[in-house]
C-alpha cells in the first residue's frame, strides 16, 4: 500500500512550476473536503487473523496477479502471521516488478472484525530495490502501536457511497484514506468481467493527488492505477475424506470453488460453494455428514410469483442482483443436527438501492423472513 502512484503526476509530466502546483492543489482539495474517519472503536481482542468480507480475502493462498504491460503487481495472502500493536495480523504480501525488474515487497499486515465484517490495516513493512536487485530503502514502512501510528480500516464491510476513511494513520511516514464512489461498476479486466464493483477515490494527507481504485465482489482488487486483474489463484481446497465422500456422492459434478468451516450452534459446518456443470451451486455439510441445506442460483422466472412479486416490491427503486433459491432439510441445536419436520424452500435476492445493498428473503408464499 506504500504505492503512490497519483494522477497528478501524469498532469505534472505535461504542466510545469506553478500551473502544475495549483493544478495538484485543486485536485487534493476536491478530494480532502469534508472529514475522513480515523477512530475505529473495536475491541482488539475480537480480532482474527482471517476472514473475509465482499471486497477482501484474507484466506491464505489467495493470490491476485494485476499486470500493466511489462510491470506486474502481485498479491499473495501468506501462511504467515505476525503481532503487531498487541494483535495476531495476517500477512498479505505485495511484490511490484517494473519492467521485469523487482521494485517493491511490502509485507502488509491485517486484521478480520468478525462482529462487523470490517477488515483493518495494522502497517508494513517495505524494501524498495534498486536497478542491481539490492535493497536501498525501506520507504513507507510503518506499524500500528510505533511512533504514534494507529490501525487504519483497510476494508468496510458494508461500504456505502459517500463513506470516507483514513485507511493508514502513520504522521509524516503514510496517510493514505479513501472515498467510495461507487457499488454498481461493471467492469471488464484480462481476468474476465465483473459486475457490482466497488469503486473508491484514494488519496493521501501528505501528497498531492487522486486515484480510482476498482474492487470486485468475492474477488478483491481489480483495477490500481494502470494495474489490471489478469489472473486469481484461489489456495487449494481441502475437505475432511468423509465430508469429501458425502459432497462426491450428492454432486458428482461439483468443482469446489470456495471452502469455509465454521461452528453453529456446537455444530462444525463445512460451507461448500461450487460449480456443478454450469449450475452455481453452494451446500453447507455438518460434521456428521448431513447436508443441511443447497442453494441454487436461479433466474427471476424460476422464483414462484408470489416470492417474485414480495422481492420486487422490496427492490422497488432499485435493482435486483442474484437470487439464490436455499432448499433446508436440516437444522443445528444443541451440538445436534435435528431434521425439520417439513424442508423449507427460502429465495434469498440481493438488492441495490441507491448507496444502499441489501439482501431481502422470502418464502414461496412471498413472506418476508429478514432483510
Amino acid at each position: 500500500m506504500s504505492r503512490k502512484r497519483l494522477t497528478a503526476v501524469l498532469f505534472a509530466l505535461a504542466l510545469t512550476g506553478l500551473g502544475a502546483a495549483i493544478l495538484a492543489a485543486q485536485i487534493d482539495k476536491k478530494t480532502t473536503a469534508g472529514a475522513f474517519r480515523d477512530d475505529f472503536k473495536v475491541d482488539k481482542n475480537i480480532l482474527e487473523d482471517k476472514g473475509s468480507n465482499t471486497y477482501m480475502i484474507l484466506e491464505p493462498g489467495w493470490k491476485l496477479v494485476l499486470a500493466d504491460g511489462r510491470d506486474t503487481l502481485t498479491i499473495t495472502v501468506l501462511d504467515e502471521t505476525k503481532m503487531v500493536d498487541g494483535v495476531k495480523t495476517r500477512i498479505v504480501e505485495e511484490r511490484e516488478t517494473k519492467n521485469g525488474r523487482l521494485e517493491e515487497v511490502s509485507r502488509n499486515y491485517f486484521a478480520f472484525d468478525e462482529e462487523t465484517g470490517d477488515i483493518y490495516y495494522f502497517g508494513e513493512d517495505v524494501d524498495m530495490y534498486d536497478a542491481n536487485g539490492n535493497v536501498k530503502n525501506h520507504e513507507g514502512s510503518w506499524l500500528s502501536g510505533i511512533n504514534g501510528a494507529r490501525f487504519g480500516l483497510a476494508m468496510p464491510s458494508k461500504p456505502t457511497v459517500g463513506a470516507r476513511y483514513m485507511q493508514e494513520i502513520a504522521p509524516k511516514v503514510a496517510m493514505d484514506r479513501a472515498e467510495v464512489v461507487s457499488l454498481t461498476e461493471t467492469v471488464k479486466v484480462p481476468a474476465g468481467a465483473f459486475t457490482n464493483c466497488l469503486k473508491t477515490k484514494e488519496s493521501s494527507a501528505l501528497e498531492s493527488g487522486v486515484e480510482a481504485k476498482l474492487y470486485a465482489p468475492g474477488i478483491g482488487l481489480l483495477k490500481d492505477g494502470g494495474f489490471e486483474l489478469a489472473k486469481v489463484e484461489q489456495p487449494k481446497v481441502e475437505l475432511p475424506a468423509a465430508i469429501d465422500k458425502v459432497f462426491r456422492e450428492a454432486f458428482p459434478k461439483g468443482e469446489i470453488q470456495k471452502l469455509d468451516v465454521d461452528e453453529e450452534n456446537g455444530v462444525t459446518v463445512y460451507d461448500i460453494e461450487f460449480q456443478n456443470g454450469e449450475l452455481e451451486q453452494e451446500t453447507d455439510i455438518a460434521g456428521d455428514g448431513t447436508i443441511l441445506e443447497v442453494t441454487l442460483v436461479v433466474d427471476a422466472k424460476a422464483v414462484p410469483v408470489p416470492a417474485m412479486k414480495a422481492i420486487e416490491k422490496a427492490a422497488e427503486g432499485g435493482n435486483i442482483g442474484r437470487i439464490e433459491k436455499i432448499d433446508i432439510a436440516y437444522e443445528t441445536k444443541d451440538g445436534k443436527t435435528v431434521k425439520l419436520l417439513k424442508p423449507a424452500t427460502h429465495f434469498a435476492a440481493e438488492i441495490t438501492k441507491g448507496d444502499r445493498r441489501f439482501e431481502v428473503v422470502v418464502n414461496l408464499d412471498g413472506s418476508r423472513i429478514k432483510d
